[in-house]
C-alpha cells in the first residue's frame, strides 16, 4: 500500500501550483481524482491526482494538475511524482457527457535501479455528470507512457506503460458555468458606478403566457447571490431562472449552457423579445454562454449578479446595457 507521505507529496504539488497566481490567473475548479493504474509485467499502482481546469475556447478546456504513482509493491522503490499541463475537449458542455484529454507531466521517477527524470504522457477520455453548478462527479480512463530520460514518447521503447482508470470529483473555485453572475473584473457589478445608481424600477404590465413566471422571479430581487443557489435564501443566474419556471411546473436544466438550448430560439432583437424569454450571455463579447438573464419587459431583464437579484437595461444610453449589449448571445421561449 502507498504510504502516507506519498500522498503528502501529491497534495504539495498541487498546492504549489494552486498558489501560483502567474500560473492560473482565472481557476475555475479544482479536480481531485483517485485510481489504479496497470503497467507492464502484470504490476499494478495507485494513482493520485490533482488538479485545476478552466475554459479555453468554445470547446476546450485546460489546468495544471499533480500527479502521483505507486506501486502496489515496490512502494517509493518504483513511483512516478510530477507535475505538468492537460488539455481537455469538450468537457462541462452537457450536465451529463463524455470528454476527452490529452496530457504531459514532467517529473522524478524512481526504481531500484536508480532515479530519473521523466516524462509522463497520456491520453484518454472520462465520463462526468454535473447534478449542479460548481460540482461534479465522474470517471476516467487514460493510457500512460512514461519517458525516461527523457527521449521523446516515439522513442521511449523501454518506457513504462499501462492503462489507469481513476475515479474523481470536481470543486468550482469560481463564478463559472452555470452560475455566475458577472461579478468579475470589467463587469457592471464591479464598479462604483453601478452601485451608486438608483434599482431599476419593475415594468408596470407584465403580459404575455409567461407572466406569472415572471412575477415569481421578480419576487426575488434583492436575494442575495449564491453560487449553486436555488432557492429563496440565494441564486446563482440558472438558479434563479429554474426556480421561477419550476414554480409554475416547468422543469428546466440546471446550468446556463443547458438553459441556452432549452425551448425554441426567438431572434436577438428586443423588439421580438416578450416576458418570460430565458436571455444568454457570454462573459466576454462573441463568448460561449456564461450567464442567464429573464426579459420582463420594457428592454430590462431580471437576473442574479455578484450583488444580488437585480434588474439591468438592454440599452446603449445606459452605462450598464452598453456593457451587457455585446455580450447578448441569444434569446429562448419556453412558454
Amino acid at each position: 500500500m502507498p504510504r502516507p507521505t506519498d500522498v503528502g507529496r501529491c497534495a504539495a504539488l498541487g498546492l504549489a501550483l494552486i498558489s501560483c497566481p502567474r500560473a492560473l490567473p482565472a481557476q475555475r475548479a479544482l479536480e481531485l481524482h483517485f485510481g489504479r493504474a496497470s503497467g507492464d509485467g502484470g504490476s499494478s499502482s495507485a494513482s493520485y491526482e490533482i488538479r485545476t481546469s478552466r475554459p479555453f475556447g468554445r470547446a476546450l478546456a485546460h489546468g495544471l494538475g499533480a500527479t502521483v504513482l505507486v506501486d502496489d509493491d515496490l512502494g517509493r522503490r518504483r513511483a512516478f511524482y510530477g507535475a505538468g499541463y492537460e488539455l481537455q475537449a469538450l468537457r462541462r458542455r452537457r450536465t451529463f457527457g463524455p470528454y476527452g484529454l490529452i496530457g504531459v507531466q514532467l517529473g522524478l521517477s524512481t526504481d531500484s535501479a536508480g532515479d530519473e527524470v521523466a516524462l509522463l504522457w497520456s491520453v484518454g477520455g472520462g465520463l462526468e455528470w454535473r447534478p449542479f453548478s460548481g460540482f461534479a462527479i465522474g470517471a476516467e480512463a487514460r493510457y500512460r507512457l512514461e519517458d525516461r530520460g527523457p527521449r521523446g514518447f516515439w522513442n521511449a521503447e523501454d518506457g513504462r506503460d499501462g492503462i489507469g482508470v481513476a475515479l474523481g470529483v470536481t470543486i468550482g473555485l469560481g463564478k463559472g458555468e452555470g452560475g455566475g453572475g458577472k461579478g468579475t473584473s470589467g463587469s457592471p457589478s464591479s464598479t462604483s458606478s453601478s452601485s451608486s445608481r438608483p434599482p431599476l424600477a419593475v415594468p408596470a404590465t407584465i403580459t404575455g403566457s409567461a407572466s406569472d413566471v415572471v412575477r415569481t422571479a421578480l419576487d426575488a430581487l434583492g436575494t442575495p447571490y449564491r453560487w449553486g443557489g436555488t432557492a429563496e435564501n440565494g441564486f446563482d443566474c440558472s438558479g434563479l431562472i429554474q426556480y421561477a419556471y419550476g414554480q409554475h411546473g416547468v422543469m428546466l436544466p440546471r446550468t446556463s449552457r443547458d438553459q441556452a438550448r432549452a425551448g425554441n430560439e426567438i431572434e436577438r432583437a428586443i423588439a421580438a423579445l416578450e416576458p418570460g424569454d430565458i436571455l444568454t450571455f457570454g462573459a466576454d463579447p462573441g463568448g460561449r454562454v456564461s450567464h442567464v438573464g429573464m426579459y420582463v419587459g420594457e428592454g430590462k431583464f431580471i437576473h442574479s449578479s455578484s450583488t444580488g437579484v437585480k434588474l439591468s437595461r438592454l440599452d446603449h444610453s445606459d452605462p450598464e446595457g452598453r456593457w451587457w449589449l455585446p455580450r447578448w448571445v441569444g434569446a429562448r421561449r419556453v412558454m
